[in-house]
């Protein structure tokens, strides 16, 4: 039996249709329209100044798209007007403390990945610039891979003169990612080197113990009350990219690029409003506790402690806590003991540590202090510290008692 004849006797044993007899030519012929039909006929791709009219924009390199908008400062993004953001300036106890300055550039990218390195590729750029009382929103799509030089020298072009970069998870990626492509490309690196605020982290800092994550999604939602119609979703971004790159279909391009303008325009807004939402956490569901911390971390004693004061009857034993520390750095002993007394008679062992030092210390109330002490003991089991302290406090009452006089 021939090798062809086997073969087919173990297709059939398998349950497998047996070979078209049609030969190769006729069998493709027959696939041919409907492959064709999956995608853009090779005779219908645009190319790059007939893509750039489909999307608005203009070709400026071989391989580079511009679109270009002004954004009119009336328009609403959500619950905020944006003018907000053209008039914002940082407060000195914000979370963009020091990142004011003129122009300020709000970036984002869509790139062929999430993995980052040499393999993923920027291919849309987005830049909203903050000058002179203007908002003006630039996209560069890159239309292929021979044009990624022209791209990184349009985007360099592009940031000439700005003073500080805001993006949403950029210093982890879309700053690195773009600094990688001018190594790549042999250009300088005009981004790795600029002021950089991301504001994923100070809404991670208000937020993270209180929303069920800290996507922009999330944070335009909650904080701007936008909510995105018919978006591509970003993970599908590549896909689109490459279903031009390799058939010319270039349909959901303009998504992707509305997608961008959503994702700059929620960064313009939350400029604003998360300076609202840093100085009154507890009106915007935020964490009281995480911005006094990080308000102590800069040195801003003084607003932690205002701040800790207004959210005092929402604050949980551990802000409590931090709000009673302020007041024993400032010798402010009497607002301590409010805060102390009750926590130590629910059991809280700092408290009951802090109430013993201070009658040791600073009331020098021994009998006071053993009373604490001993029930430091009893909730800790006694650490040498405590019993060294008992044993110190006992020593000191009974020479106290000595020194009494008997009449």
């Amino acid at each position: 039996m021939s090798v062809r004849n086997r073969l087919d006797r173990l297709r059939r044993q398998g349950g497998a249709a047996a070979p078209s007899p049609l030969p190769l030519a006729e069998r493709l012929a027959r696939l041919g329209p409907a492959r064709r039909e999956t995608g853009v006929r090779d005779s219908a791709r645009p190319g790059d100044a007939e893509l750039a009219g489909r999307c608005g924009g203009e070709c400026i390199a071989p391989g580079v798209i511009r679109l270009v908008e002004t954004v009119a400062p009336a328009a609403l993004h959500g619950r905020l007007a944006l003018s907000e953001t053209i008039r914002w300036r940082p407060a000195d106890e914000g979370p963009a403390a020091g990142y004011g300055g003129a122009p300020l550039t709000l970036v984002d990218t869509e790139t062929t990945g999430l993995a980052g390195g040499t393999g993923t590729l920027v291919f849309l750029l987005g830049l909203l610039r903050i000058e002179a009382g203007t908002l003006r929103l630039t996209q560069l799509l890159l239309t292929g891979f021979h044009g990624e030089r022209a791209f990184v020298e349009a985007a360099e072009g592009e940031l000439k003169g700005t003073a500080s970069l805001v993006s949403y998870n950029g210093k982890a990626f879309d700053i690195p990612l773009l600094s990688a492509r001018c190594r790549l490309t042999r250009r300088p690196d005009p981004w790795s080197g600029l002021p950089h605020l991301d504001l994923l982290h100070p809404v991670r800092r208000l937020f993270a113990d209180r929303w069920p994550d800290c996507r922009l999604a999330t944070a335009e939602r909650r904080l701007l009350g936008f909510e995105r119609v018919g978006d591509l979703p970003g993970s599908e971004a590549p896909a689109a990219w490459f279903d031009w790159v390799r058939r010319g279909d270039w349909r959901r391009l303009p998504d992707v690029a509305r997608h961008n303008r959503w994702d700059l325009l929620s960064l313009a807004g939350l400029l604003p409003v998360l300076e609202r939402a840093w100085r009154a956490p507890g009106e915007w569901g935020g964490s009281p506790l995480a911005v006094a911390r990080a308000h102590l971390a800069g040195g801003r004693e003084s607003a932690a402690l205002a701040l800790l004061g207004q959210a005092r009857a929402t604050l949980d034993a551990e802000g409590l806590l931090l709000l009673a520390r302020i007041h024993r750095r400032r010798g402010q002993w009497r607002e301590a003991l409010a805060i102390w007394q009750p926590l130590a008679e629910a059991g809280h062992p700092e408290a009951v540590e802090r109430l013993a030092k201070y009658h040791e210390h600073v009331a020098r109330d021994f009998t006071a202090a053993l009373r604490w002490t001993r029930r430091l003991l009893e909730l800790q089991g006694g650490t040498p510290e405590h019993r060294r302290r008992a044993e110190r406090l006992c020593g000191r009452l009974a020479g106290a008692a000595a020194t009494v006089p008997v009449p």
